[in-house]
């Protein structure tokens, strides 16, 4: 009887907690929620109901007029294991509309607890994706991520689960759609773009002072009016003050830079004014002797790569000394 009415009264409080917990008229609520606890069974089943922003409007594509819920279901499946699913409908983030059908199972042996998580059906935007895929471990106050992958996106880490909440992570992507990786740091920026993104992300610190450290390439894209062969480009920083840091650019017709400079990333508005502030110089390199300036490079993705040099060599052969100007074409496979 104590149970059942245990049951009963913590229904209740998640029924009609919205209205608890309800901040003043001015606020907006993002969501209520409603569902039960069944002590007997030791299951749980919770809807959360997720209600737009009031500035929002009516959506513009009347097909994207659906509900936005996360139905959450967890349940005992013996002594020490449990599984818990999420029923994703168009859960509307920044960025993206999901759909999914997230699962896990999770053995507890305290102190420890170990599990596995993976999603089914899944649409981003109603376009299909890779489905999330990884393993995890949480012991000493601490998240261990092993191998969770998702879309284009593998991550593995850990993160405190105490305050400061110090992580360390790295986050590999793999052929990311230039258009998704760009409205990743500049939300609704429009931009004409294609091609892809690969490369590695490093995030270490807190979430107060994050420290990010990136190398990344994208091959034959566009972005606006730029066309270009190669972009290989690598940065550091504390979120959101970075520095671009010998990077190179080979436009479409073979004209390769490199650039460098400081990079605000929470400064959106003047996106497109701080990469005209970048500095870009020729591609030189060189020794006492000789000195290269390339002028044009080509190269493909996972293919060899063409280029041209101007070649500045000191001959001291030459009585006196002598300077000789050369040009140098040469192809890797």
């Amino acid at each position: 009887m104590g149970k059942r009415m245990n049951a009963r009264i913590l229904s209740l409080v998640l029924c009609a907690g919205p209205l608890f917990f309800c901040p003043p008229a001015s606020a907006h609520v993002v969501f209520t929620f409603h569902g039960q606890v069944d002590f007997s069974r030791k299951q749980l089943d919770v809807v959360l109901d997720f209600l737009p922003p009031p500035e929002s409007g009516p959506p513009a594509n009347p097909a994207d007029n659906h509900p936005s819920t996360v139905a959450v279901s967890a349940a005992r499946t013996s002594p020490g294991d449990y599984r818990l699913s999420l029923d994703i409908e168009h859960l509307r983030t920044p960025l993206f509309d999901l759909l999914s059908k997230i699962e896990g199972s999770f053995e507890i042996v305290p102190p420890r607890v170990k599990g596995r998580i993976w999603s089914r059906d899944s649409l981003v935007d109603y376009r299909p994706i890779r489905e999330l895929a990884g393993q995890f471990e949480i012991k000493d106050n601490r998240l261990f991520l092993n191998d969770l992958s998702v879309a284009n996106l593998n991550c593995a880490g850990t993160l405190d689960m105490r305050y400061p909440y110090k992580m360390d992570l790295t986050v590999k992507l793999q052929d990311m759609a230039m258009k998704d990786f760009l409205d990743f740091w500049v939300r609704g920026n429009g931009y004409d773009s294609s091609g892809s993104v690969s490369g590695e992300l490093g995030i270490s610190g807190t979430p107060e002072r994050l420290n990010l450290k990136g190398s990344l390439e994208s091959y034959n894209g566009t972005i606006e009016q730029l066309a270009y062969n190669t972009i290989h480009l690598n940065a550091e920083g504390i979120y959101p003050d970075m520095r671009i840091l010998d990077s190179t650019l080979s436009k479409a017709d073979g004209v390769s830079v490199n650039f460098s400079g400081p990079f605000d990333l929470s400064d959106q508005e003047n996106f497109q004014k701080q990469i005209s502030a970048l500095v870009f110089a020729p591609i030189v390199s060189g020794s006492l002797t000789q000195r290269e300036w390339t002028i044009k490079r080509t190269r493909q993705a996972g293919a060899g790569s063409t280029e041209i040099k101007y070649l500045l060599r000191k001959d001291d052969r030459i009585s006196g000394g002598s300077d000789m100007l050369g040009v140098q074409q040469r192809m890797d496979f």
